[in-house]
């Protein structure tokens, strides 16, 4: 699933932010779920959501103006999909209205 989060911080204030907010992340993830991430180049980070025993690799590519990216939801979790694409927009979005 594709996800498109619109900014106006230019890319490298809207990496400081998330590279900030990513500690704060897990603790939001319902049911006691986890995070891992990994910056894969400068403007790319990969994350693993582990939540409700499953894992969701989310990518996520800082431009200029957006993050774009993508998600895949298992197949145990595909009527969540919503949902989950939801909560990674919401938290994104958060992390770049703090300063």
């Amino acid at each position: 699933m594709d996800i498109s989060i619109p900014h106006s911080l230019g890319r490298a204030e809207a990496k400081r932010r998330i590279e900030v907010g990513l500690p704060k992340l897990a603790a939001h993830i319902p049911g006691g779920g986890a995070l891992a991430s990994e910056w894969a180049g400068d403007y790319v980070l990969n994350m693993t959501i582990t939540a409700l025993g499953s894992r969701i690799p989310v990518s996520l590519t800082i431009e200029e103006d957006r993050l774009s990216g993508s998600l895949e939801v298992p197949a145990l979790m595909r009527m969540m999909q919503g949902q989950v694409a939801e909560f990674v927009k919401l938290s994104a979005g958060k992390m770049l209205d703090k300063a």
